[in-house]
Order: C-alpha cells, then structure tokens, then sequence
C-alpha cells in the first residue's frame, strides 16, 4: 500500500517526489529509534569465488550486504586523510563505515529528514565524522569544500537531479571524485547517463551491478524479514518488506527481470 502510494505521488511532479519523500524519511527516524538499524540500502553481494571477503568487526558482521555495497562504491579511490562528504546519509551506518575503516581526514554525512540527522548525531561518536541537516539540490557547504562526494541510493528521491548534479560539481575540489550509485527503470537509464554526461563532471568508470544487489537481497533475505517483523508496527510490515526488497516484493522481482536496473558509477572534477 505505502509502496504503492510512494510510486503515484512520485509521478505527479518532481517537487511533490521529494516532500513525499522527505515526509516518510522523518517518519522512519522519529518512530523507529533501534541503534542497530543503521541502513536503508538494498546491499551488495559478489557473483564470483574471486572476490577477497571483506573484513569486518563482529559488531559490524549484521550489517555487511549493507557494508558492502559501500565498499563496492568507494574502493576504487583511496580516501585516506580526504575530506569526504555524503549526501543522502539516513541512518548514517555508511557514513560511520567509512569513517572507521576507510579514514578519511574528515567526514560529512548531510540528509534532508531533520530527524535522521538527530538520530545520527545522536549515536555515532566517532573523531572526524559529523552530520548536518541540508537538501541535496541546495548543499550548505562553500564552493570547492570537498575531495570526495558520495551518494548511495539516494539519488531516485530527488526533484532535480540536475540541480543534485551541478551541487556536487560545486562542492567538489579541482581533480575531486564523485562516487555514485543507483538504480533507475531500464527505460531511465539512458536519462541517467545523459544528466551525468551533461554534469560537467568526467566518467571514469560506470559498473552494471543489478545482479550484485539480486545476490545480496537473497542473502540477507531472512535478517531483514525477521527485523521488520521484530520492529515494526503490524500493520505496516507488508509494506516494509516491499520496500525492502525481500523475495517476492514487486522492486525484487523487477530486478531478477532485469525491468529496473542498478549502476555504480566513479567521475571527476577535471580542469576545463
């Protein structure tokens, strides 16, 4: 039903897209306090025996689908004492991540959901990681402020990815990195492209990685269908298992066919 109301209001206008989005976002952090729900992603799993597990904490073994997709975005470039800023941070696991593990001299994890950024400053405390209230298409930062912008599956709530776009290029320093990922209907992504084409900002690399989010959801199908069962009020725990993506839910479903797909993408800031 929420699924379903969110994807009606969403194709009136992309002004009407990003209240009704901020509206459920300051819903979720006001009601649902849990310290150990520090995602919203739909995670990331490899395809492949290749691929060298990540190591993680025992604290942080729940969260690792989550974890990973985060690692998957940001492990082509080397961070280490960068200033780096999220947009889109919500319940802030990934900010936290990539302060602990991947130390960057400072970093900004910056959300619309005033609620969400008190959840976070709330229960994070970690040297060099802060979260501020601001809107994607209007960052509250100076120009050239930034090494590194990160946006996580984010991007889809937005009114004007073009205004998002031209934010990030401004925050961004010289030579700067922008670190992207999002999923989009197949008949978007072309759209997609075209808006980061257009950005002003240089592709360096784009990643299909649909089947890396099919593999990851079936993973982690059983720890998020028993937290939402676990968490959250009765009524409201069908429409949360769709949102979530577990097996059978309409947004799992188009992935398996291949009807919305899923890009990761690594651009830059170069001199004109």
């Amino acid at each position: 039903m929420i699924a379903n109301l969110f994807t009606m209001f969403c194709r009136i206008s992309p002004k009407l897209k990003g209240i009704v989005w901020k509206q459920w976002y300051q819903f979720l952090a006001r009601f649902y306090q849990r310290k150990d729900w520090n995602f919203m992603n739909y995670g990331y799993a490899p395809v492949d025996d290749q691929t060298e597990k990540l190591y993680l904490d025992k604290t942080d073994a729940d969260n690792r689908f989550c974890i990973q997709l985060y690692h998957h975005v940001v492990y082509t470039i080397d961070i280490r004492d960068l200033n780096v800023l999220e947009v889109g941070s919500g319940r802030g696991g990934g900010a936290d991540y990539i302060k602990r593990y991947l130390k960057p001299k400072t970093m900004v994890g910056v959300d619309f959901s005033e609620n969400a950024v008190a959840f976070c400053n709330q229960n994070y405390v970690v040297n060099g990681l802060s979260f501020e209230i601001g809107n994607a298409e209007s960052l509250p930062f100076t120009d050239n402020s930034f090494d590194v912008v990160i946006n996580v599956e984010s991007s889809h709530c937005y009114g004007s990815m073009d205004a998002f776009l031209g934010q990030v290029k401004r925050v961004l320093r010289e030579d700067g990195y922008f670190l992207f990922a999002d999923f989009r209907s197949k008949e978007n992504i072309d759209v997609l492209r075209e808006k980061l084409h257009n950005s002003g900002l240089t592709l360096i690399k784009e990643t299909c990685i649909t089947l890396n989010i099919v593999e990851a959801l079936n993973l982690d199908n059983e720890r998020k269908t028993t937290l939402i069962k676990k968490t959250i009020h009765k009524p409201l725990v069908q429409s949360f298992l769709e949102l979530a993506g577990t097996k059978g839910s309409k947004i799992y479903e188009k992935f398996k066919s291949r009807e919305v797909i899923y890009l990761s993408f690594v651009l830059q800031k170069q001199t004109d």
